[in-house]
């Protein structure tokens, strides 16, 4: 199966999952309909938050959607088995306070750049310098492979953006002033991040056996990130096709999934995932847990969707449903033996 495009890419993940299990090939997790159901049933009321955070996201609405663009480069594996509360985190040179995780990377990018309105490859190429990166992101896992990537990024957005990340925000705005994350001849923001034109920088690609799971993990999050500050924005467009981004599927999801009895683990794998034993990139257990997952998301949204629908709700997007279960990942830290997000070392989430 061959990936048409970046906007068939959250059909053919889910799709790829329904072939799996029809085939009984699907090992090591399955998925507990009736949970999902009871989940459905809930209905619950979400919301999105605008990312007007003082400290961590600008204010200035051009130069939050600018430092998103280069955050997603890098936002991805921040998990720390030897740190406090599992996850990578630094000191705020600015208070001394600590900050993890991607708050801490928002933080510092925000500190990097403030209220610029644009980023260029030239800014892009400075924060890549060995010594520059170290002191932006001190003790990050999988460091040198962010360097790399940002700087893979920084090159293409050179001979392609003429080095502005405005320009590349702005191509993708129609002539009636609309943001895409998919458009006609591949003019949305998400088909051109995962375009060829920037390598391996927004990557997330997986095969099993002759299936093909195109995840597009973090070029699906920089519009979701937008589209959550341009509501309540009087510059930044809203995202016209949101409805068709589909699961942004991390290490948080399916943590918060399993916990609440929707995605089952074989006992090899529950094993794993609970004494964090590494789970290899690209190997099936992890292949697994993100198809079953983002299938498990698509699912809630279409049923959660029908039943606002009939009762005359407003219809929810990807936004309300990633955040939500984004945040329930993260809450269940605060347990008193919180579970373990399963852990691999990879560039994709």
């Amino acid at each position: 199966m061959e990936l048409a495009s970046a906007e068939t890419a959250p059909r053919q993940v889910v799709e790829s999952w329904n072939t799996l299990v029809e085939r009984s090939g699907n090992e090591y997790v399955s998925v507990n309909h009736g949970a999902l159901d009871q989940l459905v049933a809930k209905n619950p009321d979400l919301s999105v938050p605008d990312w007007r955070f003082p400290g961590q996201h600008a204010d200035n609405d051009w130069a939050f959607a600018s430092q998103t663009i280069v955050s997603s480069v890098l936002n991805y594996m921040f998990l720390d088995k030897d740190a406090p509360g599992g996850s990578w985190q630094m000191t705020n040179p600015k208070n001394g306070k600590p900050i993890a995780s991607s708050n801490a990377l928002h933080t510092r990018t925000y500190q990097v750049f403030g209220e610029a309105e644009d980023i260029t490859s030239t800014d892009i190429f400075k924060l890549a310098n060995p010594n520059t990166f170290t002191d932006f992101l001190p003790g990050i896992p999988m460091a040198e492979s962010r360097r790399r990537l940002l700087g893979q990024f920084a090159d293409e957005l050179h001979w392609h953006y003429e080095g502005s990340v405005r320009n590349l925000l702005e191509s993708t705005i129609d002539a009636d002033g609309k943001m895409w994350a998919f458009y006609q001849g591949g003019a949305g923001l998400v088909d051109k991040l995962v375009d060829d034109n920037f390598g391996d920088a927004f990557s997330d690609y997986s095969n099993l056996d002759d299936l093909h799971f195109p995840f597009l993990k973090r070029a699906q999050l920089a519009p979701l990130l937008i589209q959550g500050r341009a509501q309540t924005s009087n510059t930044l467009p809203t995202v016209a096709d949101i409805d068709k981004i589909g699961p942004v599927v991390d290490y948080q999801l399916p943590r918060a999934l399993r916990h609440k009895g929707v995605l089952q683990y074989a006992p090899e794998l529950a094993n794993d995932a609970d004494t964090w034993t590494p789970i290899p990139a690209q190997s099936r257990k992890e292949i697994e847990i993100r198809g079953a997952t983002a299938y498990s998301v698509d699912y809630l949204l279409r049923h959660v969707n029908e039943l606002r629908v009939s009762l005359g709700q407003t219809a929810l997007n990807m936004t309300h449903v990633d955040f939500w279960l984004w945040k329930e990942g993260r809450g269940l830290k605060e347990l008193a033996n919180p579970p373990h997000p399963h852990f691999t070392e990879t560039t994709a989430y």
